[in-house]
């Protein structure tokens, strides 16, 4: 259909057509080289912070909302939820170590049902909070931050139990030893003393906290950095502090049956070690990844504008050479474009404007550039017309072409723009060219010159279309078309010439009209015409004056 658009307009002879799979491979080669994650990556973020090069592509990506930000909370949650139920059914509980949990309880629980409150109507405070957090990447990564570093700070804290398991422990070895009891009671009867798996448990606490530190997507890699060496660096110190004791501990249940433990074989260490890795690799990739989506997101924008834009400038160029509803024909896909476009209007108003003294003005000389000035001046005095009806009550005319200094415009042409009620249109085209004759008036003063305008006026019954394969030419046809071309040569210099059709019209809506009398106009014989004096008034006023010469020619 686009194909054949381009061939009704004449512009098919220079559209060199590829071979379609060429072109759709050419295409494709340049989107995967254009999209190549390396190329990007290097041209627009910075190899280790991973920040965009550009500031202000740096600022939009921070105002970018994170669509996943509530649900980076519930996954923390769950984390949180997970770490509780290991420390309260496995390790040693104590008035400190719960009054230590209560506040980061707190803290980890009151932050995701604030964020959560992103989408409420109420106006509270915390609404707006959690509003903040949604729209501003910084704010989201700072609240990220500190959940994280909560989670962790509480896995690592349980450590302060620690010594009182090993205290408890060595108390209870040194009563068994001192009563000689065998080992299958000290298992009966000790069997919560358990330090030597205390390691084990905080362990896999430290690999939880450091997976809910890995779900927020929206903090940048180098805080997760932090918090990961962090959790890595606290475990190891841990380990390090109470493994020998631990240890020693554990050979003495192990002589009375227990078996080693992994802790003791030190891949503790090891597995720590390799879940940092992952997860720092893993945090650089996503953010890397959500970048190149940002900047993704960002070309096809600008692309999609351009193409809005070019759309805009184009069909703004189609307006230019032929009327909107007859663009809209020819872009339209239910229409059928190998016949020719005509419609018939039943009632449209014609007026032909012209200068005929500019053709005294043009002279080519050495001093007005071989007459261009000339040209120029003419430009100037055309484009104010056209300035003219792009104003909201010209809305109805509709500009047909311009002539050498001859100007040609007609309203009604659309069912949307013919009022047969009120005669809007009609009304429209007297007030324009009242408005044209102004402006000539305005270019005569600042150009000292003394352009004469001739306008004729006539409403009837027309045909219009486009006619031209090669710059199609919107055009109408008729004998009213004829009429108005008569009105206009048959005019005077100032005056405004129109048929008694057209003054009845006015007349009854109150414009001032002088009677010319009757003329003789070529392929119509004689004919009544009036001028049109001025502008509509509040009361009807006929306002006409009878040429007496009129009157003497009838009496011979």
């Amino acid at each position: 259909m686009i194909v054949q658009h381009v061939q009704q307009l004449g512009f098919h002879d220079s559209v060199d057509l590829k071979n379609p799979e060429d072109e759709v491979n050419e295409y494709l080669m340049r989107a995967i080289d254009a999209r190549s994650i390396d190329r990007l990556r290097i041209e627009h973020c910075r190899t280790f912070l991973l920040n965009f090069r550009d500031p202000q592509k740096e600022a939009k990506y921070v105002k970018e909302k994170d669509r996943m930000l509530n649900l980076y909370f519930f996954c923390s949650v769950i984390c949180f939820l997970t770490i509780l139920v290991i420390r309260f059914l496995n390790m040693y509980i104590n008035l400190e170590s719960i009054l230590i949990i209560i506040p980061f309880t707190i803290i980890l629980m009151l932050i995701p049902i604030v964020v959560y409150m992103e989408n409420s109507k109420t106006k509270m405070n915390y609404f707006k909070i959690s509003r903040i957090i949604h729209r501003n990447r910084n704010v989201a990564q700072l609240v990220s931050f500190i959940m994280a570093s909560s989670m962790y700070a509480l896995v690592i804290i349980q450590t302060i139990s620690l010594p009182d398991e090993i205290n408890s422990c060595n108390i209870t070895l040194y009563q068994n030893n001192f009563t000689q009891r065998n080992s299958e009671s000290l298992l009966l009867n000790d069997e919560d003393c358990n330090p030597y798996i205390f390691l084990d448990y905080l362990l896999l606490l430290v690999l939880i906290s450091m997976i809910a530190c890995a779900v927020y997507q929206v903090l940048i890699s180098l805080l997760k950095t932090i918090i990961l060496l962090l959790a890595m660096i606290g475990y190891i110190f841990v380990y390090i502090n109470f493994n020998r004791e631990l240890q020693m501990i554990n050979r003495k249940f192990h002589s009375i049956g227990h078996d080693d433990t992994i802790m003791m074989q030190y891949l503790s260490i090891v597995i720590s070690l390799g879940f940092l890795v992952a997860l720092i690799l893993h945090g650089q990739q996503t953010e890397a990844t959500y970048r190149l989506d940002f900047v993704w997101k960002l070309q096809a924008t600008e692309e999609k504008e351009d193409m809005e834009h070019l759309e805009a400038y184009n069909r703004k160029l189609l307006d230019n050479i032929l009327p909107a509803h007859v663009a809209e024909h020819f872009l339209s896909s239910d229409k059928n474009n190998d016949d020719l476009y005509h419609e018939q209007c039943d009632f449209v108003c014609i007026m032909f404007a012209s200068i005929p003294n500019f053709s005294e003005f043009y002279i080519e000389l050495e001093g007005n550039n071989e007459g261009v000035e000339c040209l120029r001046l003419l430009n100037e005095i055309i484009a104010d017309f056209d300035e003219v009806l792009s104003e909201t009550k010209f809305e109805c005319i509709e500009k047909i072409k311009s002539t050498g200094a001859t100007y040609m415009a007609a309203s009604g042409l659309t069912q949307s723009t013919c009022d047969m009620k009120n005669f809007g249109h009609v009304t429209a085209m007297a007030d324009y060219a009242l408005r044209i004759k102004e402006k000539l008036t305005e270019v005569n003063e600042h150009s000292f010159n003394n352009f004469k305008i001739r306008i004729g006026i006539n409403v009837g019954p027309v045909v219009a279309g486009v006619i031209g394969a090669r710059k199609p030419q919107y055009d109408i046809w008729g004998n009213s078309v004829n009429v108005a071309s008569r009105m206009d040569s048959t005019g005077m210099l100032d005056k405004i010439q129109v048929t008694k059709e057209v003054y009845q019209i006015l007349n009854e809506k109150g414009y001032p009209l002088t009677c010319r009398g009757t003329i003789n106009v070529k392929g119509k014989g004689i004919m009544e015409t009036y001028f049109l004096d001025g502008y509509s008034k509040d009361t009807p006023n006929t306002n006409i004056t009878v040429n007496p010469m009129d009157c003497l020619n009838s009496e011979l």
